[in-house]
C-alpha cells in the first residue's frame, strides 16, 4: 500500500509499506480522508517529542471496513466509518472506571502508532465508529476534532446561558464555538490575529470577534461585559500571552479550559491571578465517549463542518498541504488528504 513517511525535518517520503495485519478484534479501514491536526503541524516543526519518527502520521481519519478480524462483533465488512484514535491498556485505574483518555499507557494512532496517511489502517473494532449515508467522508474525518471540542465544552462545566470567549479560531477553536452555541451560550466571543479566520467565526455562530492586532483583547472584553468578565475561556492556541490574556478576561470565580498545545511548555504565569480570582483552571486531555455526540450533533445539522474544509488534496501532495498551513497567506483553513479514492 501508499503510505506517506514521515521521516522528521520536515521531510515526507510516499512509499510502498505493507498492508496492515488484521487481529482477532480488529479491523481494517481502507482510509477515504484523513485531516492535517494542529499536532501534525507541531511534530511536523520538530515540537513533538512524543512522536518518534519514521511514522506514518494522520489520527483524523475516515474509510470503509474491508476486512474483519476472527472475533469481531460490532463491525461489518462495508460499514462506512470515523475512527476514534486511541491506543489503551485497557487494565489500568483508569481504563476500568471508563477514563480511557487517561490510561496510563495511553497512544494515538498517528502519533505514537502508525497512522491514516496510508491507504490502509488496522484499528480495534471498539474505536471504529459508524457515520450514516448523510456524512461524508470528509465530514467523518472531522469527528476527531468535534469531539476534541464536545470534550473541551464537557470540561468547562458550561450549562446555558454562560458568555464564553474562545482563543484560537482555528479548527478546534471554530468546533468549540459551535459547540457551545448549541450548548445554549448566551455569548461567543472568537480572538484571533488572521482576519479570514474570524470571518468565518462570526458564520458559523460567533456574536463578537476581536483581532488583537487592532484592538486591546483585555479591554474590549471588559467592556463589553461590564467590567465582571466572561464566565469561561478557552485558551486554544498554546501560547503563554494569551493563557495571560484568558486569566485577565475570566470572571472571578469563572473557569478557563486549556486545551492549546504548548511548543514551549515551560510557561511563566503569575499563579495569584488565579489565587485571588478564585478561578478554576482545567486541561482538557482528547475525548472520552464523545465520539457518538459528536456524529449526532453533525447529522442533526446543529454543527457545521462543510465551511471548515478548505482543501482536499492527494497523498502526494502531503508536504503542500503541511506548508500552506503553517504560511497562513492563504484560507487553507482545514487541509484533508485522500489516500485512498473517493
Amino acid at each position: 500500500m501508499r503510505a506517506a513517511i514521515f521521516r522528521g525535518d520536515r521531510v515526507f517520503d510516499i512509499i510502498s509499506v505493507d498492508k496492515p495485519k488484521v487481529g482477532p478484534r480488529e479491523v481494517l479501514i481502507e482510509v477515504k480522508a484523513c485531516g492535517i491536526c494542529g499536532s501534525d503541524l507541531h511534530a511536523y516543526k520538530g515540537f513533538s517529542p512524543d512522536i518518534k519518527t519514521p511514522i506514518i502520521l494522520g489520527h483524523e481519519f475516515s474509510g470503509d471496513v474491508i476486512e474483519i478480524g476472527g472475533d469481531v462483533k460490532r463491525a461489518k465488512v462495508g460499514d462506512r466509518v470515523c475512527i476514534e484514535p486511541v491506543v489503551t491498556c485497557e487494565k489500568c485505574y483508569f481504563c476500568k472506571k471508563g477514563e480511557y483518555n487517561r490510561c496510563v499507557k495511553l497512544g494515538l494512532i498517528g502519533c505514537q502508532f502508525n497512522g491514516g496517511f496510508a491507504e490502509y489502517v488496522s484499528v480495534n473494532e471498539e474505536w471504529a465508529h459508524k457515520i450514516p449515508e448523510s456524512i461524508s467522508y470528509e465530514e467523518g474525518a472531522l469527528m476527531e476534532p468535534l469531539a476534541v471540542a464536545v470534550h473541551n465544552v464537557e470540561r468547562s462545566g458550561v450549562e446555558g446561558g454562560e458568555v464564553a470567549i474562545v482563543f484560537g479560531a482555528g479548527p478546534v477553536g471554530n468546533l468549540i464555538l459551535q459547540v457551545l452555541k448549541t450548548m445554549g451560550a448566551s455569548k461567543v466571543i472568537v480572538v484571533d490575529l488572521v482576519d479570514w479566520r474570524l470571518d468565518l467565526a462570526r458564520k458559523l455562530g460567533a456574536d463578537i470577534t476581536i483581532n488583537p492586532r487592532s484592538k486591546d483583547v483585555v479591554e474590549e472584553v471588559l467592556k463589553i461585559t461590564d467590567q465582571i468578565g466572561v464566565d469561561v475561556s478557552f485558551e486554544a492556541v498554546g501560547n503563554a500571552g494569551v493563557l495571560e490574556q484568558a486569566t485577565k478576561v475570566t470572571r472571578k470565580g469563572g473557569t478557563i479550559v486549556v486545551v492549546g498545545i504548548y511548543e514551549e511548555p515551560n510557561i511563566k504565569y503569575y499563579i495569584m491571578d488565579l489565587v485571588f480570582k478564585e478561578l478554576t483552571m482545567r486541561g482538557s486531555a482528547i475525548y472520552c465517549n464523545n465520539f457518538k455526540t459528536a456524529i449526532r450533533l453533525v447529522e442533526s445539522g446543529k454543527v457545521n463542518l462543510k465551511p471548515l474544509i478548505t482543501h482536499l488534496l492527494p497523498l502526494e501532495d502531503v508536504k503542500k498541504g503541511f506548508e500552506m498551513l503553517i504560511r497562513k497567506t492563504e484560507p487553507a483553513f482545514k487541509v484533508l488528504l485522500k489516500p485512498s479514492p473517493l
